[in-house]
């Protein structure tokens, strides 16, 4: 599946910065799933999925319900809209969707969310904290989407929040199969359903800088080399107990900024950047490096990144996944390459012939038990 478009051209004037809309981006677009699927899916209780209806009986005629779902007759014909989170790590021709938009970082993505909409549904004007393409697929929705601008939030039902008021629409399109409407982070946007719909909406990462300190708060507490202790410039007895002298707020703060700025701060970012959205299954027998060459020479082998894993380069030496340092030497680099260009299923020829030393072998051994990738038989 391929994104037809200039992708230096959106990076240089989009990306992050306003939305576009890109028509026929997919030349003849399949569904990778169906509605029926979609519904089955949300019936499972591991999903993550629920029903947003737009003419519920109160007080603001929205209804948010959770799944899993036993059944939809309660919703009706119209008005209501089923979505469900990281489809992706469910459905491998879901998780295809992500290979187009491989231009941008790999550690930036999130999930794959799939929505199916009755005529009229919707989830009302919003805002998301995240950047977002939104594939359509069957059917057809009308977007009306604006630039980042001053919009009071609220809550019209519990766990749905909106916008009030109108906003300026710069783009306000009827979408079809195959079109691709990207929207950044902050920007209100408003989608409903022409007839039955489905949408695909690939998401991406922004963290916040509160969010990201949190979550280095935290990893840092196990670095050793993080637990030095902020000492006093000098001081004088003629300072006033309480008041924070300026050249203690700049101590505080270049301590703080060394502390970000060392080594051992990359590395625990890139741990934390690297961890999956969701645990990876991980396989009940550990594999070894041994029995690598036999496994990657078995006919019809096939090899594949886990939906949701991350495999990420830091440097020649320095490999991150599911939140874990790998180590890597010389010799086993072009098989840590390998794995981290990875996308949907390969063929396990190409691999055999990288893996070739014991420290490659013990790569995609250690890969393997994080779960990070999955060797498996076709069999068909």
């Amino acid at each position: 599946m391929k994104l037809v478009f200039d992708k230096d051209d959106f990076l240089t004037n989009y990306w992050q910065k306003k939305p576009c809309l890109i028509r026929q981006g997919f030349a003849d677009f399949t569904d990778p799933v169906s509605p029926e699927i979609l519904a089955g899916l949300a019936m499972e209780e591991g999903a993550d999925s629920r029903v947003i209806e737009s003419k519920a009986d109160t007080e603001s005629g929205w209804l948010v319900t959770h799944g899993p779902f036993e059944d939809y007759e309660k919703f009706g014909e119209t008005d209501w809209t089923l979505l469900v989170q990281s489809v992706n790590e469910w459905l491998p021709d879901v998780g295809e969707l992500i290979t187009p938009f491989r231009f941008l970082p790999d550690w930036r993505i999130d999930d794959v969310m799939v929505s199916f909409s009755c005529e009229n549904g919707g989830v009302g004007p919003h805002l998301d904290q995240y950047d977002v393409f939104i594939i359509q697929g069957a059917g057809s929705r009308h977007w009306r989407v604006g630039e980042r601008q001053a919009m009071q939030e609220y809550q019209p039902a519990e766990d749905l929040c909106q916008i009030k008021g109108e906003f300026n629409a710069v783009i306000n399109e009827h979408l079809t199969a195959g079109d691709v409407l990207y929207i950044p982070a902050g920007c209100p946007h408003d989608g409903i359903s022409l007839e039955p719909s489905l949408n695909y909406s690939v998401g991406f990462r922004a963290p916040s800088k509160a969010e990201l300190l949190l979550q280095l708060g935290d990893i840092a507490m196990q670095q050793e080399s993080l637990q030095e202790r902020y000492q006093d410039p000098a001081l004088s007895s003629e300072d006033v107990s309480w008041v924070i002298e300026k050249t203690q707020l700049s101590a505080l703060k270049q301590f703080l900024k060394d502390a970000l700025e060392s080594d051992e701060t990359g590395a625990l970012l890139a741990k934390i950047i690297s961890q999956s959205k969701r645990p990876l299954p991980e396989p009940e027998l550990p594999t070894t490096a041994e029995q690598i060459p036999t496994l990657l020479a078995q006919q019809n082998a096939f090899i594949e990144k886990t939906s949701g894993a991350r495999f990420l380069k830091l440097s020649d030496t320095q490999f991150y996944g599911n939140g874990e340092a790998f180590h890597v030497i010389q010799e086993a680099l072009p098989t840590a390459e390998w794995l981290a260009q990875l996308q949907g299923s390969e063929a396990t020829e190409e691999l055999a012939k990288l893996a070739k030393s014991v420290a490659g072998c013990e790569l995609i051994a250690e890969t393997i038990n994080q779960g990070i990738i999955y060797l498996y038989i076709d069999e068909s």
